[in-house]
């Protein structure tokens, strides 16, 4: 049937709609890995995370305010860098906070492997709606951590991995919506040509 959709539409709407699914199964799982990491580590509940430099801050302050263009290229760029901090997270839980977990680190992989595929599909649907991706450079994280900040570190990136998939889910919603109310006109037309020949073929044929 056909969706009065080029084909280059509609590849960038199943492109949103996967991506879409992909960011909110991100949110669901850092969120789980979040409460894991934060008992495995044991840290309060009550401890304030905000002192961690170099993750980058979900509290964009006005995101409402800002275009598609810049929303989108802020989220390939947060998922972009917090991969590489994902990365370093379990590289550090592997060798030096908890070495003998081997359950975990596959989940936290698994969660790694998620994030990588998020980040290159907000930067395709960039290049789908004929925007410039963000240059993938970022500070390089600090390495000579205490025992200590390295255990706040993993924590704080699960906790704005979680938020920026979350906040992801919503403005590739939107885009969605925005999608599905710009269904090219000339579809109408097409739809009510089928129309007439299907009455007409109801009432025996044409030019009866």
């Amino acid at each position: 049937m056909a969706t009065g959709f080029s084909d280059s539409e509609q590849a960038r709407r199943d492109h949103l709609s996967k991506a879409t699914s992909l960011a909110r199964k991100v949110h669901k799982d850092a969120k789980e890995m979040q409460e894991i990491y934060r008992q495995k580590q044991g840290l309060s509940e009550e401890f304030s995370y905000d002192e961690v430099d170099g993750i980058p801050s979900s509290g964009v302050s006005k995101w409402n305010e800002l275009s598609d263009e810049e929303r989108l290229r802020a989220n390939a760029s947060a998922f972009h860098s917090l991969h590489c901090f994902l990365g370093i997270v379990l590289k550090e839980q592997r060798e030096d906070l908890t070495p003998e977990d081997g359950e975990f680190h596959e989940a936290l992989l698994s969660l790694l492997a998620q994030v990588e595929t998020l980040a290159e599909s907000t930067k395709q649907l960039l290049l789908m709606f004929g925007h410039v991706p963000p240059s993938n450079g970022i500070s390089s994280p600090e390495q000579d951590l205490t025992y200590f900040k390295k255990k706040l570190r993993g924590y704080k990136v699960l906790l704005e991995l979680s938020t920026w998939a979350l906040r992801a889910t919503r403005d590739f919603t939107k885009l969605q919506k925005q999608s599905t109310r710009s269904t090219p006109t000339m579809a109408a037309p097409a739809m009510r040509s089928a129309a007439r020949q299907k009455n007409q073929k109801k009432r025996g044929g044409y030019g009866r």
